[in-house]
């Protein structure tokens, strides 16, 4: 990576959220006990949303409902993420 300037390096990450997001899948309890919780078994509504972290801060965010497929990140990648690049270098 030390062949390339901060100002040339983008980050993308993808994080959603829906009515289990705070749901563990492990417990704690006391010996000899299960441990138990409530949670909501529906997921109900999902958000995902993508961004492109640079130097200069977020230069693209797309959030869509349900997951990202295919299609939307290379949609994502496509309009956003280049144009993003293609603006910041002119």
């Amino acid at each position: 990576m030390a062949q390339y300037e901060p100002e040339e390096l983008g980050f993308l990450d993808e994080t959603s959220k829906d009515e289990r997001t705070t749901g563990w899948k492990n417990g704690r309890s006391k010996k000899g006990t299960r441990a138990t919780k409530k949670q909501v078994f529906v997921r109900g509504h999902r958000l995902s949303a993508l961004g492109l972290l640079t130097i200069d801060g977020m230069m693209a965010v797309s959030v869509v409902e349900g997951s990202f497929t295919m299609a939307s990140f290379r949609l994502f990648l496509e309009e956003d993420v280049v144009r993003a690049f293609n603006t910041s270098s002119s």
